[in-house]
């Protein structure tokens, strides 16, 4: 292989290597849509991320957080609390239905956090 080759072929692999770094490290959004009737609250904690969000009730944010898999604790409906992880790679919609509202969803592909009883 001639020299040249070889300096194109690096040029290649680094330039395809920055790449798939740049994804990893830009910002996704995440939004927020708030059905109930109270100030839900987010906290979000990540590997070198942290986020504490609120969203008013009727009002549907939108904020830009690094991906990463995040420990996220839900607060709403009064003094309900939901933990679970969540693993965010790319654009999510989170929708906190009506207080007290029932498991089955009408829309897919969004992660619904329910305030149960």
């Amino acid at each position: 292989m001639s020299a040249r080759k070889r300096l194109l072929f690096l040029v290649l692999a680094a330039v395809f290597f920055l790449s798939s770094i740049s994804s990893q490290v830009s910002p996704v959004r995440l939004t927020v849509r708030n059905n109930t009737h109270t100030t839900v609250y987010l906290k979000l904690e990540g590997k070198k991320a942290y986020y504490y969000l609120s969203v008013y009730p009727g009002d549907t944010e939108t904020y830009s957080i690094k991906p990463t898999l995040y420990k996220a604790t839900f607060w709403g409906c009064g003094t309900k609390k939901v933990i679970r992880k969540l693993s965010i790679r790319q654009q999510i919609r989170i929708i906190f239905p009506v207080c007290n509202a029932s498991k089955k969803s009408t829309e897919r592909k969004i992660l619904r956090v329910l305030f149960s009883r």
